[in-house]
């Protein structure tokens, strides 16, 4: 029986120590492999409300503050969700958007919508603004004022426009082109009626940005 030399010994501590050192660095990884954070997994209501966000064809947005506007009038207004411009460039939520009212119908205020600022760019982004129940325009109920001045336009445009004919004498004419230039002068002053309507909307008015379709697209 040899015993072995210390050389010998310490050659097989060094070689032990080196395989318990290997054993421990596998575990380690091992452990690190298993305690990896799994990517969450997509529910079928997740899919379900993603599909049906990026398919709605409005965007959530609300009037800044109470306004009083007119025809011609700037509204300024809100975005209750991040959108695109129509370019592709992210606009955030609750940044501004500023439309101009076209005109007010009845009970209907028409704004649209063509360009908005982001970070001092101006971006196209032609919309047109509709209400919750579907319909052009921001509904301003018991618009008084509107319906009567829409009444008085109406009226002028509908009356009597006496034509001048070969068959009536010089008086008759004269007559009749006076009547005409009094009928003209009514509706000048009911069109400029029009324009003066002023209403007022509410803050925090709920309203959806379309896309504005141009002439000829269905």
């Amino acid at each position: 029986y040899i015993l072995p030399t210390q050389e010998n010994l310490d050659s097989i501590t060094r070689e032990l120590r080196k395989k318990k050192k290997r054993k421990q660095e596998k575990k380690k990884v091992e452990k690190k492999e298993e305690t990896k954070e799994a990517p969450p997994a997509r529910t079928r209501f997740n899919t379900v409300a993603l599909h049906k966000s990026s398919r709605r064809n409005a965007i959530r947005a609300y009037v800044h503050s109470d306004q009083v506007v007119m025809a011609g009038s700037t509204l300024k207004m809100r975005l209750g969700e991040d959108c695109l411009t129509d370019d592709g460039r992210r606009v955030r939520k609750d940044s501004p958007v500023y439309g101009e009212v076209r005109k007010i119908d009845g009970e209907r205020v028409i704004v649209e919508i063509r360009t908005v600022n982001v970070g001092g760019n101006i971006l196209p982004f032609k919309k047109e603004v509709y209400s919750s129940d579907a319909m052009e325009g921001i509904y301003v109920p018991g618009n008084a004022k509107a319906e009567i001045n829409k009444d008085a336009t109406t009226g002028a445009v509908d009356g009597t426009n006496p034509q001048i004919t070969g068959g009536l004498d010089m008086g008759s004419q004269l007559i009749a082109g006076g009547v005409n230039g009094v009928v003209n002068a009514t509706k000048q002053a009911a069109s400029k009626n029009i324009k003066k309507v002023k209403v007022t909307i509410k803050t925090n008015y709920a309203v959806f940005l379309m896309e504005k379709k141009e002439p000829g697209e269905s």
